[in-house]
């Protein structure tokens, strides 16, 4: 009797696109951070993003481990643009706040 030492996949996620997803959002959220104070950087890189966003959207449609990777990656590709748009009105707001205080 042997016995993988990776799971087999039961669902559409699972311990694969977890960790995957913890990957892009080191990645991203670190490239993210490093490019948001150039921001003619960011426009450069947004058609880089949208492919991989693409072909991060079609590995998804795809069974099994293949198809938690890309979850995986959607998932993660996900964390930068949310991290700024969390960031950018918080900034705003507390600089709103100091000048009128």
């Amino acid at each position: 009797m042997t016995e993988s030492a990776v799971p087999a996949p039961v669902g559409r996620y699972g311990p694969v696109s977890f960790q995957v997803a913890l990957v892009h959002i080191l990645v991203v959220d670190l490239i993210a951070w490093i490019f948001f104070p150039l921001f003619i950087l960011l426009v450069i890189a947004l058609p880089i993003l949208i492919l991989y966003l693409v072909i991060a959207a079609l590995i998804a449609k795809a069974p099994g481990t293949t198809g938690q990777i890309g979850r995986g990656m959607l998932i993660g590709s996900l964390s930068g643009p949310l991290s700024l748009a969390v960031y950018i009105p918080c900034f705003m707001l507390v600089h709103w706040m100091s000048q009128n205080t």
